[in-house]
């Protein structure tokens, strides 16, 4: 039985998913069913971080999946049907900051909008993924967007990961927080009473050390 696109990416084989492409491109762009019962729906691009944060799939083989995915034509911007993630949100909000990476110097929309209306670098900062924050500013990511949901800017998604971490959190929200400030944010009000304590200190002083 030949091998579909699903198959490849859980397998990590990137020569043999860009043959399968190559022999037929658009496969690069239909959806692929996973999880319990098939529940879940993602384009292949948004897959192959999902295999990597569920650790189906191991992180150093996630990037050259994704350039052959790239080369047969996957739309870099496609949203996610249930939530309207791109593939560069998705990166970022699972902690796949290497394909996260890629995405950005393929040139996806780094101002494109997801879940709660937040872009890639507002996850990014929830995340702690500085490398992919500063990649994100470099390509012109703005840093006072607040999200349409909760109305944070990145800097807040950055200390509202750093109190409540989520699934893939990386703890490199004090980072995070330094180039958010190079970049022009500042912190809201009381930002700094919450970060009382030694366990806080990381995040305290990236938010009052000189930038």
């Amino acid at each position: 039985m030949t091998a579909t696109v699903k198959d490849l990416i859980v397998a990590g084989d990137a020569t043999g998913l860009m043959v399968l492409l190559t022999d037929d491109p658009p496969l690069a762009n239909v959806s692929i069913e996973w999880g319990p019962d098939g529940a879940n729906l993602s384009l292949p691009l948004h897959f192959v971080s999902d295999m990597v944060f569920d650790g189906t799939l191991a992180a150093d083989r996630a990037v050259p999946l994704v350039d052959a995915l790239i080369a047969a034509g996957a739309a870099l911007d496609a949203p996610h049907a249930r939530h309207g993630d791109t593939p560069l949100i998705g990166a970022a909000s699972l902690s796949v900051e290497d394909v996260g990476l890629r995405l950005v110097a393929a040139g996806a929309d780094i101002a494109a909008r997801g879940l709660f209306g937040a872009t890639a670098l507002h996850w990014a900062a929830h995340q702690g993924l500085a490398t992919l924050t500063a990649a994100l500013l470099d390509a012109g990511a703005d840093v006072a967007l607040p999200d349409s949901q909760y109305g944070g800017r990145p800097l807040d998604w950055a200390l509202h990961g750093w109190h409540e971490p989520a699934p893939g959190d990386t703890r490199g929200q004090p980072g995070v927080a330094r180039l958010l400030r190079a970049a022009g944010a500042t912190p809201r009000d009381g930002a700094l009473a919450a970060l009382d304590g030694a366990e806080h200190a990381a995040m305290r002083a990236a938010l009052t050390d000189p930038v």
